[in-house]
């Protein structure tokens, strides 16, 4: 029997997915990461015949923000983990597996692939209903949920077959997810409703009010990324264009205050774990994965506070990705870990 489950895999893709505010990753078996884009979708705001239009996905979408005509809007399909537009993410997730689909293989790919989807641990019944719905109109068969903390773990290199707890901090596009895991599964868990965006904003309102310029969002996601730099925007006083150095230690103190908030939430879930994970996370750290982990300062204001090393995995964007790439590869470690679906 289990020759034969191999024979018909042989038939269709299967594939890990993370599907997040900020980018989609999607990792197939046998060939590793095969998209990492934003996740962004632009579409025409009139609908025709009741339904809409999407234009462009990805990379091409992102960079039309702020600077889109009146007649078409950039769409995040998801935010703060859920799924907020059924049909944006349904159209960007479609657009990817039509790709996937025309990837040559060994076998013709004759049946729907399978895929597993990294989400939050905190979602509700109905956003996991989402998710999996989303995929089967997509055009995938059977959707396995994993919780993005665990598979963050794995992709970062941990092995989760140890009993030792392992703390995972995941700074996203607009949320915090801080979990606590050990052998394949959650022990604590919470998420905070402030990411990426939250300091791009902070930083446009920043250089606003301090040099009266206005930037878009992509000239400040650089400068948290950057740690400052050059940034061109326009001059309030006067509409024109202006240029300015911003320096890092004004971006720290623009995002300051939600920094403060994730070390907190850090802080409480070190006071609720089991005092006998307490020799765990000494020795293994705090790890950030996540695509504003990668701010200078994040890493070691936590552990100035907490007094634990903190580090940042490498290209930590791709953790989660890399995690389901991992569970992937080896079925075996799939049925160990505590999935979604069956909750």
């Amino acid at each position: 029997m289990a020759g034969l489950k191999e024979f018909i895999s042989n038939f269709y893709w299967q594939m890990g997915v993370d599907l997040g505010s900020s980018h989609i990753g999607i990792y197939l078996k046998g060939k590793g990461i095969v998209v990492d884009e934003p996740s962004q979708v632009v579409r025409l705001k009139k609908k025709k015949g009741g339904q809409s239009r999407f234009l462009v996905f990805g990379q091409k979408a992102k960079e039309t923000v702020s600077r889109e005509p009146k007649l078409i809007e950039v769409v995040s399909p998801v935010k703060k983990g859920v799924v907020v537009d059924l049909e944006a993410a349904e159209a960007l997730a479609g657009n990817y597996l039509k790709l996937i689909f025309e990837i040559p293989s060994g076998y013709p790919r004759l049946l729907k692939p399978r895929a597993i989807v990294a989400v939050s641990s905190q979602i509700s019944e109905v956003q996991r209903r989402a998710y999996v719905s989303v995929f089967n109109n997509a055009g995938a068969g059977e959707v396995i949920l994993v919780d993005s903390g665990v598979a963050g773990a794995l992709g970062s290199g941990y092995n989760l077959d140890e009993s030792g707890g392992l703390l995972m901090v995941d700074i996203g596009g607009s949320k915090t997810e801080i979990s606590l895991v050990s052998m394949g599964g959650l022990v604590i868990g919470r998420c905070l409703e402030l990411g990426g965006d939250n300091f791009d904003e902070a930083i446009i309102n920043y250089v606003k009010m301090k040099y009266g310029l206005l930037i878009g969002k992509n000239s400040a996601e650089k400068l948290k990324i950057g740690d400052g730099g050059i940034v061109r925007g326009r001059d309030l006083e006067h509409s024109l264009p202006k240029s300015l150095r911003v320096s890092g230690s004004e971006i720290q103190e623009a995002v300051a205050f939600l920094v403060n908030k994730i070390v907190r939430t850090v802080g409480g879930i070190l006071d609720e774990m089991p005092t006998e994970m307490t020799e765990d996370i000494l020795k293994r750290g705090i790890v950030l994965i996540g695509g504003t982990a990668q701010m200078v300062e994040i890493a070691k204001v936590i552990e100035e506070e907490t007094k634990i090393s903190t580090v940042v995995v490498d290209e930590p964007t791709q953790a989660v990705i890399r995690g389901c790439g991992v569970l992937l590869e080896d079925p075996g470690l799939l049925k160990r870990v505590k999935t979604i679906n069956n909750r």
